[in-house]
């Protein structure tokens, strides 16, 4: 059975080919041309002028980072949406760079026995998710390798074991979410997240991934705000849910009137979410709305809007649970959090009685982190506002002894505090990453520092997407001693 991929052909209500079209000539007719007249730029190579006009027979050899095909075409590296491993695949070429072509599937020759049909109508022009065209188990089979792969490439690492992946329901598990919101020439409110390679914006109906009590918010939305008039102040919705609550916050270039506010409320009260308007260029409102909260190891963490929450609640939670089995804590123990964000890891391993410390950069999670102790009674937490990024001697959180290290950076990494946690001695570091690049490259700092990679996990955070999470525990050994060059004598007149 052969797989047919036709760019614009799925027809499912008001996508269809000749709609999606014009739907983006119509956003794109909206964009700002470039209207600089005294920068002079060299004639471009027209694409059509270099690209095989016909189809051309690929045979993909892996899968890259972000979920493309790999395959070869005349002497270069090309990538290929929507083709996996050991596939034959008939490709149309759209780009050629220096070193590497781009294209995308028209027709599968021999599909993978991994290749299923995706769950989601909007899949072939959404952006947001790029897997959902292989089984799950794959899915996490091939964003593990790849990261163990740029563990051993990038990293010099290896670990010494490695643990089974925490895996949870594969569909409706995302509580937080940005929604596009577009208008078109003729008043058609848009309402999605933005195409593949793309700032324009899919219209979506619902979405498989996000949580089943807002997966319908885009139709609704679109309908309530159809023939009301202007919305391009109207710039995006973001959805942060709780357990039983939560927020609908809007970023807003003016503030609504009284029919798109009415709107908007209503939307808020039917889901059970707080309406939390955001006007752009303006500080957030003194009076923060009531706060929502999700429940972790019988601990209730309170947010705002625009907080960072984790967005998959059963792998945050299976995630947090595997953090304090590999941390043991003991009495006595001195933990240090970096990057603590509102007490998600400090105050479930404060709970088993050792003392932690928790950093942040954010001066207001700070203050929520020592709210959400407060809350739950946990007086042996200390929470800081410090740069992370900057020298840390100076403050006097530093200059106390930790024996274990917490680090969940964002996606750049912790290559500059690195030098820092190493320096403290911790007898164990605890690394979570959504980064393989990053972590492949800490890894490597954390190697040569004398760490040893003792435990390795994936945590599929992010099913039916490319993006992965990763729990690495280090131990301390003792530091590689740096090999001496020999003196050649190069150089030396006589």
């Amino acid at each position: 059975m052969n797989w047919l991929f036709i760019s614009g052909s799925a027809c499912h209500g008001c996508f269809n080919g000749p709609a999606l079209v014009e739907s983006a000539l119509r956003q794109e007719k909206h964009m700002k041309p470039n209207r600089s007249r005294n920068q002079k730029q060299r004639p471009l190579k027209r694409q059509s002028e270099t690209l095989p006009a016909e189809a051309i027979e690929l045979t993909i050899d892996s899968l890259s980072h972000d979920a493309r095909g790999i395959g070869r075409y005349q002497g270069k590296t090309v990538f290929i949406t929507d083709a996996l491993p050991g596939e034959q695949v008939l490709a149309r070429l759209t780009e050629e760079k220096a070193k590497f072509y781009t294209g995308q599937t028209l027709e599968v020759l021999t599909p993978d026995s991994h290749r299923i049909s995706p769950n989601c109508p909007h899949y072939d022009q959404c952006g947001g998710c790029d897997m959902q065209h292989i089984d799950n188990a794959y899915q996490l089979e091939l964003k593990q390798a790849q990261v163990l792969d740029q563990i051993s490439r990038i990293g010099n690492s290896k670990p010494a074991n490695i643990q089974p992946a925490l895996t949870a329901t594969n569909w409706n598990y995302r509580r937080s979410a940005r929604i596009g919101i577009n208008q078109l020439s003729d008043g058609e409110p848009i309402i999605g997240f933005r195409r593949s390679g793309s700032n324009l914006l899919s219209q979506i109906d619902s979405c498989a991934v996000l949580d089943k009590r807002v997966s319908d918010i885009f139709s609704r939305i679109r309908e309530d705000l159809t023939d009301t008039g202007d919305i391009r102040h109207i710039t995006q919705m973001e959805i942060d849910l709780g357990d039983n609550n939560g927020y609908l916050a809007l970023r807003l270039k003016k503030a609504l009137n009284e029919e798109h506010l009415s709107i908007f409320q209503a939307a808020a009260n039917d889901y059970l979410l707080t309406l939390d308007l955001q006007l752009i260029g303006e500080e957030s409102a003194a009076n923060k709305p009531q706060p929502a909260s999700y429940v972790l190891n019988e601990l209730t963490l309170e947010f705002q809007p625009s907080d960072f929450i984790q967005v998959n609640p059963e792998i945050n939670q299976q995630m947090v649970n595997k953090a304090i089995e590999l941390l043991q804590p003991a009495e006595g123990d001195q933990i240090l959090d970096l990057f603590c964000g509102l007490g998600n890891f400090s105050l479930p391993v404060a709970k088993s009685g050792v003392s932690v410390t928790g950093i942040e950069g954010s001066m207001s999670m700070v203050h929520r982190a020592e709210h959400n102790a407060e809350l739950n009674q946990l007086t042996s937490c200390n929470f800081y506002c410090a740069n992370l990024a900057e020298p840390l001697n100076g403050h006097q959180w530093y200059k106390q002894p930790y024996n274990k290290i917490i680090l969940d950076p964002p996606r750049a990494g912790a290559a500059e505090i690195l030098p820092q946690v190493t320096a403290l001695k911790p007898e164990k570091i605890l690394y979570i990453s959504c980064n393989p690049g990053a972590l492949a490259r800490d890894s490597r700092i954390l190697t040569e520092e004398g760490y040893i990679m003792q435990e390795f996990m994936v945590m599929d955070m992010f099913p039916q997407t490319h993006h992965i999470e990763s729990m690495v525990l280090f131990t301390r050994g003792k530091k590689k001693k740096q090999k001496k060059k020999l003196f050649s004598g190069k150089g030396i007149s006589r």
